[in-house]
């Protein structure tokens, strides 16, 4: 029982974390068109965002049952935006090695915008709620599982961030492409909030 408990757990954090997201995205962006150097800054800022949210979701999956639907729907769409945001911002910014670049997302932009990440706020309330409050209600366990949540989501912003360092030439070279590809996943990703 508790090996299926572990791969069920750990199946559905790291594909969740793995898949693309707006952190993911971002990540692999700005390491892409700045280097992974720079966009340590970017890193910080939703890692810290991450494990604070994860730390709020603990506090919300203890009384999910009762939160308003529309609640849920209003913080959807306002997610939604934020990653339709991201898109245009992607699509519409210079290809990497461009003479124009500009600046990477700051620290403070890349934490502030973790508050509006539905996927990671699902995450973290469908990971607490399902894995963690079946098996415990020790106030420990689920601070605990909070940042283990955190850590795993961070890991995933880390490896996108690589992969953007370790194919920035190709992504030099095929900037413009990348750009549009990368905007158009965080569509699929606002449309697939509502489906």
């Amino acid at each position: 029982m508790v090996a299926i408990f572990f791969s069920a757990f750990w199946t559905y954090t790291l594909i969740t974390a793995l898949t693309p997201g707006p952190n993911n995205i971002l990540a692999l962006s700005t390491a892409t068109s700045h280097g992974l150097r720079e966009s340590t800054r970017v890193l910080a800022g939703m890692s810290l965002g991450f494990l604070i949210i994860m730390l709020l979701c603990a506090g919300i999956a203890f009384s999910l049952v009762s939160l308003d639907p529309r609640f849920t729907r209003v913080l959807s769409w306002v997610g939604a935006v934020y990653i339709l945001w991201l898109a245009l911002k992607i699509a519409t910014s210079q290809p990497p090695g461009s003479t124009t670049e500009a600046q990477p997302v700051g620290f403070w932009a890349s934490f502030g915008l973790q508050f509006l990440n539905v996927k990671i706020i699902l995450y973290g309330i469908t990971a607490l709620s399902t894995f963690v409050l079946p098996y415990t209600a020790e106030i420990s366990g689920i601070v605990g599982m909070s940042v283990v949540l955190a850590a795993i989501g961070c890991l995933g912003n880390l490896c996108w961030a690589l992969a953007g360092h370790l194919f920035q030439k190709v992504f030099q070279r095929f900037g413009r492409s990348l750009n549009i590809i990368l905007a158009l996943m965080l569509v699929y990703c606002a449309v697939r909030i509502f489906y």
